[in-house]
């Protein structure tokens, strides 16, 4: 009797390593290019075609037009259109994950008199402060009601105080969680992060009216306007007031069109906060990958994501039409109450912006920082850079026992994530070093 040889088991891709779940991505993308690519080879044999049976004047006729109209405006070149020459300068950008505040961390900061959450920050705040801008997502509304954890958060307005205190100066509040107190937390939201405008904080993703969201939101620092936005993918099943649809500003490209196209044309630079993905995925999937080519043939500079709370990879993304931008598909967590070794680990992008003579503005240097949120028996939550901490800490961490929270896994899975744009913990460079202007960041319609 025959035996039949067992069959090779073939993993699925969420089985296999993330450096070969990248690879594979990469040829993904790789393929949708070149797909594209050739039906616009195609698109444009047609049109040749057409052209060459209308006959050589017909030709002519079109190319003079078009040299007719290509004289006419102002953004070509000629001795009466060249660009004015700007002043070069550079500026640093750091952008961190997801301010999540669970039970747990309610509980721990709680005092006798209401809630104190400085001191979570108190280890990371000197590579806050000391970067030109510095962007975070926070994950849920402050409303003035009581103060709630997961599955519906409300973060009391003085998890604010302690942002503003550590040195951040974008908030963005396009998430999944925004809704949970419904549409009057997000008001008190609102109302909060503007009463912090004298600080030069700007809130971005959430609205007041349609005027409102259309109002360009930008920090300038060293002479360069960087403008923000940001996107959610959904609500967690919430829906927007009829009175207001643009209270939370949603992933749709139409809209996002225009609104980079708006913010291109007052600022240097476009910053664009995605709340996307799928959580507890460390490869970004094929929406994300869509979406980040999208923004980048529409203008952004640097693209900075959010929500899976977990670390996804960073890379440069090509448009067809030229164009390029630095995307880090996910930051992960910045804090919270999560207990899987890969939610612990968190990143804090730093780049430098830097303008040319021309008004060019282009991202240097990105690289990112490893963090990990640290605590004992739930309690002493604290943000630290991931070099600092030691096994001596892993020991005492709260998850130790319940997953690998070794300083060497931990690493490991930072290497993974973000590969050849992992640094050291570094204090960013402060470019703009009067900060004359922190309470001048404003912004316009």
């Amino acid at each position: 009797m025959k035996h039949q040889s067992p069959q090779k088991h073939q993993p699925t891709t969420q089985q296999l390593p993330p450096s070969r779940r990248r690879e594979i991505a990469r040829r993904k993308r790789k393929r949708r290019r070149q797909i594209r690519r050739i039906g616009l080879l195609l698109v444009l044999a047609v049109l040749f075609l057409l052209l060459a049976t209308r006959g050589v004047s017909c030709v002519r006729q079109t190319l003079s037009q078009h040299s007719e109209s290509k004289s006419s405006h102002s953004f070509l070149s000629g001795n009466d259109n060249k660009k004015k020459t700007v002043k070069p300068g550079s500026l640093s950008l750091i952008a961190v994950g997801d301010n999540l505040m669970h039970n747990t961390l309610l509980t721990d900061a709680a005092t006798s008199d209401g809630y104190d959450f400085t001191p979570f920050y108190s280890e990371i705040k000197p590579y806050v402060q000391a970067a030109d801008i510095a962007v975070i997502n926070q994950e849920s509304p402050l409303g003035k009601g009581k103060a709630e954890g997961y599955p519906s958060f409300n973060t009391p307005q003085s998890c604010g105080d302690a942002l503003v205190d550590a040195g951040f100066d974008v908030i963005s509040q396009a998430n999944n969680h925004i809704m949970d107190s419904t549409s009057s937390a997000v008001y008190d939201t609102m109302n909060y992060w503007d009463s912090q405008a004298k600080n030069g904080v700007i809130r971005i993703g959430i609205s007041r009216d349609a005027e409102d969201r259309a109002t360009v939101r930008y920090i300038k620092r060293n002479g360069i306007k960087v403008g923000f936005l940001a996107y959610t993918y959904g609500l967690n099943g919430a829906h927007l007031p009829d009175s207001n649809p643009d209270l939370v500003s949603l992933i749709d490209k139409d809209t996002m069109k225009k609104e980079l196209a708006a913010v291109k044309e007052k600022c240097d630079a476009v910053v664009v906060v995605m709340h996307w993905g799928e959580e507890y995925h460390q490869t970004p999937n094929e929406e994300q990958e869509d979406l980040a080519e999208f923004l980048t043939e529409n203008g952004a500079t640097l693209i900075i994501g959010a929500h899976p709370h977990v670390c996804e990879q960073a890379d440069w993304v090509e448009s067809e039409n030229g164009n390029r931008a630095f995307c880090i598909y996910s930051l992960g967590n910045f804090i919270s109450g999560q207990n899987k070794a890969e939610t612990i680990v968190e990143g804090m992008l730093q780049v430098t912006l830097t303008r040319d003579e021309t008004g060019t503005v282009t991202v240097e240097n990105p690289g990112v920082m490893p963090l990990v949120c640290t605590s004992s028996k739930f309690r002493s939550y604290r943000v630290i850079p991931l070099d600092d901490y030691t096994q001596a800490m892993a020991k005492k961490h709260t998850l130790a026992g319940r997953c690998d929270v070794s300083p060497s896994n931990l690493n490991s899975i930072a290497k993974d994530a973000y590969g050849k744009y992992l640094i050291a913990k570094t204090i960013p460079k402060t470019y703009d070093t009067t900060y004359a202007e922190k309470s001048s960041k404003v912004s316009e319609s």
